[in-house]
């Protein structure tokens, strides 16, 4: 049965290799880090300069690389994704996962495309992996992971450009279980979003779906213990091995996915514990007595489960959500959807939901103004940009301006959009008559009538939409974008709001109209 549980836990136990007890050669160096209150010891890491990350670089997004020093005194080294030509104090989320893997991975992917939403975003290496320091390498903890979520909270509390009032955090996979612990604790982190989550504590004591009993867990604590000895007698840690490979024929299909991810080119990275040779054999002991969610019922800060439907980890979201209180947590169980689809699949990552919810649990106080970008476009056209379109706000995705030309005989606005936003699918209603009529002033972009393709909208394009036209439109995804919004004059006429466009389908729409 043991033997079972460390097939079925592969990815986070295995059987071994070894590895060396020391670092490797990580080039370190200790520099005194003054700041105007105190002086902190930072280990200077050796980080990687060149975009090396699973995912393309964004156009929209800033990227530089950071470090961080937890309370246990251990450097931790993050990608910094900041929204470009904005000013002001950001929303900020950090962003880690999933379990044993690197922020070149999934967590680098959220945060990238959180920050093409307006967020600033941190994603970071946990202690002991990735680019991040803490000797012996490649060991995980339920307090020390906990704590390094807390640290980048820290972080990006003392940043000049951050609303220390507006934090959230993302945890992937395990790293959702530490999401959870951390907000349990840190009273500053106001929205923790899991993604696909792990509880690494139970799934370590009792196995996969519960299947071990106490004396299973008792051979599980020899078996560790005896490693111990054989790792302080060798001088080396054994290592669990990472994601099997090659690929047994019988493999669950979880670890089929989990293989498609580490193991290929869509997901491998040289630094990723789960791509290579794994964690510490002894890594999971602290795990069997540390329950990590204890007090997740005392959480009162938002919190957001995303889970997809037929992921075999599943039962971890819906066991924690039973224990949240309060009415700002929801479980969201995404329609046919694996584990791993939740790591990379832009398809089925329901990051309008994450943006939604974040949004509406992070206080508003603040407001990011884009300022170079928008002035330049303001340059571009006659008509103002106008003030934010608050009133319709919920009715957008990204932020849109509205300047009224005229209200006299027949109403005509300037609406802008940033780049990326648009308005819902909505209907134009009339007993006679009505609907609207659109005409381009600057930018680009995209109209679209539901089952019909997008049409792409320029300075003097004339858009004629009819009453009872399920349609939307907005601004391209690179570019900013005004067009004049003219009511047609009809009997009984009014507004039907509804679905926000997708991710999805607004880049369906540009892709297959606008190829590049």
């Amino acid at each position: 049965m043991c033997k079972r549980f460390f097939y079925l836990c592969l990815v986070w136990l295995g059987f071994a290799s070894a590895g060396s007890l020391h670092a490797e050669n990580r080039n370190l160096e200790t520099t005194e880090i003054n700041n105007s209150k105190n002086s902190l010891m930072e280990t200077t890491l050796n980080l990687t300069q060149e975009w090396d990350k699973v995912f393309p670089q964004s156009d929209k997004v800033q990227h530089t690389k950071v470090t961080f020093r937890n309370r246990y005194g251990i450097t931790l080294a993050a990608d910094l994704y900041v929204p470009k030509n904005a000013v002001g104090k950001f929303s900020a989320i950090a962003v880690s996962g999933p379990f044993g893997a690197v922020k070149e991975q999934a967590s680098g992917l959220y945060a990238q495309t959180l920050a093409e939403r307006g967020f600033l975003a941190l994603a970071f290496d946990p202690s002991f992996t990735g680019e991040s320091g803490g000797e012996p390498r490649y060991v995980a903890s339920p307090d020390i992971n906990t704590e390094d979520f807390c640290a980048a909270v820290d972080y990006l509390c003392t940043r000049p450009d951050v609303d220390a009032d507006r934090i959230g955090i993302i945890g992937i996979c395990g790293w959702g279980g530490f999401a959870l612990n951390a907000a349990a604790i840190d009273t500053r982190i106001k929205v923790a979003v899991t993604s696909t989550m792990y509880d690494m504590s139970r799934v370590t004591a009792n196995g996969y779906f519960d299947t071990m009993d106490a004396d299973q867990r008792y051979e599980l604590r020899k078996q560790l213990n005896a490693q111990r000895t054989e790792d302080y007698r060798n001088g080396t840690y054994a290592l669990a091995g990472g994601v099997v490979d090659p690929l047994p024929e019988d493999a669950p299909q979880f670890v089929k996915d989990y293989y498609a991810y580490y193991k290929t080119s869509r997901g491998y990275h040289p630094r990723s514990l789960n791509s290579n040779r794994g964690w510490n054999v002894t890594s999971s002991l602290s795990f069997l007595n540390t329950p990590l969610l204890a007090y997740s019922q005392e959480i009162r800060s938002a919190v957001l489960m995303l889970h997809g439907e037929k992921a075999h980890s599943r039962y971890f979201s819906e066991d924690a959500f039973k224990k949240l209180k309060g009415k700002n947590k929801e479980l969201l169980i995404i329609p046919g959807a694996s584990h791993v689809d939740l790591y990379d699949n832009l398809q089925v990552i329901p990051f309008d939901k994450i943006v939604q919810f974040l949004q509406e649990y992070l206080p508003k106080e603040a407001e990011v103004i884009e300022t170079d970008a928008k002035t330049a476009f303001q340059q571009e056209m006659v008509f103002p940009i106008g003030e934010p379109n608050t009133a319709y706000a919920q009715y957008f995705t990204g932020n849109s301006y509205l300047a009224f030309v005229s209200k006299d005989q027949v109403p005509v606005a300037n609406v802008t959009f940033e780049p990326g936003c648009r308005n819902n699918w909505h209907i134009h209603r009339a007993t006679k008559g009505g609907g609207q009529m659109l005409i381009g002033v600057a930018g680009r972009g995209w109209y679209q009538e539901e089952g019909k393709p997008a049409v792409e909208i320029l300075p003097g394009t004339v858009i004629n939409i009819p009453a009872g036209v399920k349609h939307w439109h907005g601004a391209a995804s690179d570019s900013w974008f005004a067009h004049l919004a003219i009511e047609v004059p009809g009997e009984n006429t009014s507004n039907e709001w509804l679905e926000p466009v997708s991710d999805e389908a607004y880049k369906q729409a540009q892709t297959s109209n606008h190829p590049q």
